[in-house]
């Protein structure tokens, strides 16, 4: 490219030189490949179906012979000896010996489903017959080849077979399209001493057929023959000529794959047909299918179009996409940079439009985020530590320290002691207790057994407010009361239980529990009573909170429990309530367990940090001013050449 040429030019030809011509010689021979191993693919699922078919012929081939030397030879040709003396004109006899046969025969025979008939024939002509009659005339079973061979082949098995949809093998029970084997032996005068059985025949049902009609509509499976090893067509899986007349044009019809052009009847035009070719080495057969060669790629062709026709139009939209994308570009990021100067110059409140793609606009959008978010850091900061206050001036409605109510409640109580009022003694030990750890230090945690006592002394001046008019019972594991807490955790919850939860209690008694256990370094707090309940509109303002009147002090202790929660050990501690109103309500506290070794450890690793932050933010600020300086310098020297 030349220097001056323009960028939308030099992007075009770029994008045809790198992109457009190197695809499409990358989709034209892909495409040529795919269709080529679709057709391989179709050709070896034919291969596949034929050799299915091959494995089953054998075998019943292999199958058919044992079980016909089995039956003449087991037992010192018994089968042979009485299968002679059945050639008797006495009835009886005949009936009596056949009987005999019939038995033998079932014997030798249960285990195969598959016999269709077995057929003894006598040199005079008077034939005996197992299982069920034979169909086919005597004269037309002598005359086949395959019978001919088995008497010029003494003791030797020789294989037949019949189309039950061209020849009618038995009476009954064979199906209308099938391959039936004939396997027929003559026996010499050593099998048969008496010398009058010409030749032992049985006729066997075959799955053949059972594999291209379960695969019928494939291609490849529609036009299938079996050829016995004289290339005659013994069997046909559907009527047709297809496959005889591509075979007619194929000198050697050995194993393997052709391919023919052959004109079907009453066509001109000459369709190309692809033969595949699987031989049957028992006995020499054939199993032949023919389909057009445009079947084996018909799937190919129409998903070819429609990747042709995809490919062309994302090409179409990226040409159209690329125009819109150098006229959206530049300007926007020309804006980006200026806005990050304004900045690098100390200007927090530049602000840029967004404008341009997507990605540009989510840049834009993150750096005026950014910029708010440094602006507003330290407001945050500040709001945080006035919201912690708030919270804990709101938990504990007072930080002052009149001491002097202390002292008077003191007085008070040891003048109920000398007065033997144990009644007032016993308040105002409860309300010392619960004033002095409101007065105590700026520490805000204290140990769960603290806690729990301070709720005691709740519980029993509220006791005597209501004139016991409420049960509270507790559980509190013994590995829980020397774990660390905030302070005036539990007693905020227990009081909106008692003021407001009981309130509408006429008959029944109301009930407060408590339950503390620790679980997976974790410490967990359950609060349950049978009051009013609380609505759902009530527990989201718990969490959300809401605008208050002077009056309105509804929840507000739960409010700051939850506050003061999420200050001290954000999302590592929670606070849930479930209630059902008009039954009950069960408040679940968790926090992280604490001893007093953790917490003195978590306070000196948060003292180094921030040590930490100040002097890395102190090395920045010097770095920054010096950066800038440097800057400006080069900035003057390049304005003063």
């Amino acid at each position: 490219m030349k220097k001056h040429t323009s960028l939308r030019k030099a992007y075009y030809v770029s994008f045809a030189a790198m992109v457009v011509v190197p695809v499409l010689m990358v989709f034209l021979i892909s495409l040529s490949i795919i269709r080529l191993m679709m057709q391989n693919t179709a050709v070896s699922a034919i291969e596949s179906t034929q050799n299915a078919a091959v494995s089953s012929l054998t075998e019943s081939v292999k199958d058919a012979s044992l079980q016909l030397s089995h039956m003449l030879y087991v037992n010192g040709y018994e089968m042979m000896e009485i299968a002679a003396m059945t050639d008797t004109a006495d009835a009886k006899e005949r009936y009596a010996y056949g009987t005999r046969l019939d038995q033998l025969f079932e014997m030798a025979m249960a285990p195969k489903q598959t016999v269709l008939s077995g057929m003894i024939y006598m040199k005079d002509g008077r034939d005996t017959y197992l299982k069920q009659m034979l169909a086919i005339p005597r004269e037309e079973v002598y005359a086949s080849h395959w019978f001919q061979q088995a008497l010029a082949h003494k003791n030797t098995v020789m294989i037949g077979s019949y189309d039950t949809s061209q020849t009618k093998v038995v009476s009954k029970g064979s199906q209308s399209r099938e391959l039936v084997l004939a396997v027929v032996l003559s026996p010499d005068i050593g099998v048969d001493r008496s010398g009058r059985i010409d030749a032992v025949a049985l006729f066997f049902r075959t799955k053949v057929n059972d594999f291209f009609t379960a695969r019928k509509g494939r291609p490849g499976l529609e036009h299938v023959v079996i050829l016995d090893e004289q290339d005659q067509v013994i069997f046909r899986a559907e009527e047709g000529a297809v496959t005889e007349d591509c075979l007619a044009q194929i000198e050697k019809k050995q194993n393997g794959i052709y391919k023919q052009k052959i004109s079907m009847e009453g066509r001109m035009k000459k369709t190309s047909y692809t033969c595949i070719i699987t031989e049957v080495d028992e006995t020499g057969w054939k199993i032949v299918s023919s389909v057009k060669t445009s079947e084996l790629t018909k799937d190919f062709n129409r998903v070819a179009a429609i990747v042709v026709g995809v490919t062309g139009a994302l090409f179409l939209l990226y040409f159209s996409f690329s125009r819109f994308f150098l006229q959206n570009i530049i300007q926007p990021v020309h804006t980006m940079v200026e806005g990050l100067k304004q900045v690098e110059d100390g200007d927090l409140e530049t602000h840029i439009s967004p404008a341009g793609l997507s990605e540009i606009r989510l840049m834009i959008h993150s750096f005026n985020r950014m910029v708010r978010q440094l602006k507003s850091s330290i407001q945050e900061k500040e709001m945080a530590q006035e919201k912690k206050m708030e919270a804990q001036l709101r938990a504990l409605q007072s930080q002052i320290n009149p001491h002097f109510l202390v002292n008077t409640l003191n007085s008070i109580r040891f003048m109920a002691q000398v007065s033997k009022f144990e009644g007032i003694r016993r308040m105002a030990e409860a309300l010392i207790k619960i004033l002095t750890c409101s007065f105590r230090s700026n520490s805000s945690f204290y140990t769960v057994r603290e806690e729990l006592d301070v709720l005691d002394s709740y519980i029993y001046l509220m006791k005597i407010r209501y004139s016991d008019g409420f049960d509270y019972s507790y559980a509190v594991n013994e590995d829980c009361k020397e774990l660390l807490m905030p302070r005036l955790v539990l007693q905020p919850i227990a009081e909106n239980s008692i003021v407001h939860g009981f309130v509408d209690l006429e008959e029944e008694m109301g009930s407060l529990s408590l339950r503390v256990w620790r679980e997976d370094e974790k410490l967990y707090f359950e609060i349950e009573d049978n009051g009013r309940g609380m609505t759902a509109e009530e527990i989201a303002e718990v969490f959300h909170g809401k605008e208050r009147q002077p009056e309105d002090n509804y929840s507000i202790g739960l409010e700051n429990v939850f506050s003061r929660l999420k200050l001290n050990f954000k999302e590592a501690a929670g606070l849930e309530i479930e209630s059902e109103p008009g039954h009950y309500t069960r408040t679940r506290i968790r926090m992280p367990a604490l001893s007093r070794k953790e917490e003195a450890e978590k306070e000196r690793i948060t003292g180094e940090e921030k040590k930490a932050d100040k002097v890395r933010k102190m090395g920045k600020e010097r770095t920054t001013g010096k950066g800038r300086e440097t800057e400006k310098e080069e900035e003057m020297k390049k304005e003063g050449e």
